[in-house]
């Protein structure tokens, strides 16, 4: 009976699947794309969590050791905690940062503001943008057939349809944004610069530094909404929504939630896409 159970587990181990492991629900989409079901997908930060406050829970330590490999995609996060991991997990864990963009390539987007409002310096957000999608998911597929090779042709045909679907989502986007001649548009977090900058367009933020803004800051921000006529201030689950209610009641304007993080990512882009052109044109 015994030999029997030791067996069970050993058939079990063959037949499961790898679990890799992601930061975030948009890279889970990405991977999912490619990886179809060869794969057990873990992410760290479930839907709804916010990046900025995250720390490693006991069961999310467990889940991770148990992942073949860990994608990271540059988070600050997973600057910190990256080096603890690498201690405290087995070696058999690879964790590897094949999709980390490093700080000198994240663009520092224009900012024609009439404020002198400053920005977020760094914004982590590439996902964003389906152009440097097609580059996240070109290095996903690379490093499944570096470390899965018997799904390669699996892997290099699904990369090559979901480089098509993107492409399709940028050309869609483009169209839906190409009427608007004022490009400029007012969020709280400054999460979609490189959204912004694939399209053309100006990401006006409310929150300065990561604080609320001053009274004088929020009037001229109310200024500008006015001047440019904008009427769709977004705000972002998980921050204050009080800065952006104040300066759409005082400009005629409504606020819509976004979610960065969702795992319906292109579900996503088009629900921020539509509500700027929705009253820019």
């Amino acid at each position: 009976m015994r030999a029997f159970i030791i067996f069970s587990i050993f058939i079990f181990d063959l037949c499961a699947k790898p679990i890799v492991s992601v930061s975030i629900p948009p890279q889970a989409y990405f991977l999912k794309q490619i990886a179809q079901d060869t794969l057990e997908i873990n992410t760290l930060i479930p839907q709804g969590s916010d990046p900025h406050t995250f720390e490693f829970k006991p069961s999310t330590l467990s889940s991770l050791s148990k992942s073949k490999l860990y994608l990271t995609i540059g988070l600050e996060f997973e600057a910190i905690w990256i080096p603890k991991l690498k201690n405290h997990l087995p070696k058999t864990l690879s964790i590897t940062q094949g999709i980390h963009f490093s700080s000198s390539q994240h663009d520092h987007h224009d900012h024609d503001h009439d404020h002198d409002h400053d920005h977020e310096a760094y914004d982590p957000h590439i996902w964003l943008s389906p152009k440097l999608v097609k580059i996240l998911a070109c290095n996903i597929a690379s490093i499944l057939i570096e470390n899965f090779p018997e799904h390669k042709a699996l892997y290099e045909n699904n990369l090559a349809l979901f480089l098509q679907k993107l492409d399709s989502l940028d050309h869609q986007i483009t169209q839906i944004l190409s009427p608007i001649k004022n490009r400029k548009f007012i969020v709280y977090h400054p999460s979609w610069s490189y959204y912004a900058k694939a399209y053309n367009l100006v990401q006006i933020p409310v929150e300065i530094e990561g604080k609320e803004p001053k009274a004088k800051e929020l009037k001229t921000l109310i200024t500008l909404a006015k001047k440019e006529g904008i009427k769709t201030i977004f705000a972002q689950n998980g921050f204050s929504q009080s800065s952006a209610k104040i300066i759409a009641k005082a400009c005629g304007a409504e606020v819509l939630i976004t979610d960065p993080l969702a795992y319906e990512w292109e579900k996503e882009l088009l629900y921020i896409t539509q509500g700027l052109a929705k009253w820019r044109k």
